[in-house]
């Protein structure tokens, strides 16, 4: 469709097609631009946290609630998971995404099957709460609103509800696998039981 659509402009319009194309570009260039000064900010104090430490502590305080959501990890795992979250809590997706990935392939477990606390992060990234929406702030800020951080309560509301039920479904969806198979199993132990009894008694 892109290819057709320039190739149908080209031919009708080509001066215009060029002007626009070459003003997009330009357009995208300085966003890029623009957009490096607010996320050199914000990775900046990222890597302070990695690198005084803070990160630790920071898990250590997240700790009870990350065990609730992802069970026990190891420390690294942790980290990773603490930061991705502290990412994204700040509008830094791109800089969560990393975190992310090393805090997934902590909680795989090798068998090749997704594991509770995988889909959990997987559910907390898509939701993502969002306490200070820098990207979009920002964005906002550079297409020229007059208030750019009005978007702030709603981001957050919009943001908590999708990602507390989001954590919610994980947590009933396992509830009930988990008792599904404590289910099976005694029936399988109980029809075991009833064939040992049948064959000693006959």
């Amino acid at each position: 469709m892109l290819v057709a659509s320039i190739i149908f402009l080209l031919i009708s319009a080509p001066a215009q097609t060029i002007l626009l194309m070459m003003g997009a570009s330009k357009k995208s260039i300085e966003m890029c631009i623009e957009f490096l000064g607010i996320y050199a900010v914000w990775l900046g104090i990222l890597q302070i946290l990695n690198d005084t430490k803070l990160s630790h502590k920071l898990s250590e305080i997240l700790s009870k609630p990350i065990i609730w959501c992802f069970g026990k990890t190891d420390e690294e795992t942790k980290k990773n998971i603490c930061l991705n979250v502290s990412s994204n809590i700040l509008g830094l997706g791109g800089a969560a995404t990393p975190f992310g990935i090393k805090a997934m392939q902590g909680l795989d477990d090798k068998t090749g099957v997704a594991t509770k606390a995988m889909i959990m992060l997987v559910v907390v990234n898509s939701t993502g709460i969002q306490a200070l929406p820098t990207t979009v702030i920002g964005m906002r800020a550079i297409a020229g609103s007059a208030s750019p951080s009005i978007i702030l309560l709603p981001t957050i509301i919009s943001t908590i509800i999708p990602t507390a039920l989001g954590i919610f479904l994980v947590k009933m969806f396992y509830k009930n696998k988990k008792s599904k198979q404590n289910e099976n199993a005694k029936t399988n132990s109980y029809i075991k039981q009833k064939k040992i009894k049948v064959n000693k008694n006959g």
